[in-house]
């Protein structure tokens, strides 16, 4: 999952390492700070390799 703002650079994803309710508070936050709007993207799963 991926969060980022319509208004500047801002983001947060779970590709970072934080977990889904970590990129929603965090994306709550940012709101709370700026009042930038926020919108999110589902990221793909990672590929798994298999020998």
């Amino acid at each position: 999952m991926c969060k980022y703002c319509l208004e500047c650079g801002w983001q947060a994803s779970t590709a970072e390492g934080y977990t889904e309710a970590e990129v929603s508070k965090r994306a709550i936050d940012h709101f709370v700070e700026t009042g930038h709007a926020v919108d999110s993207l589902r990221l793909p799963p990672p590929v798994i390799l298999e020998n």
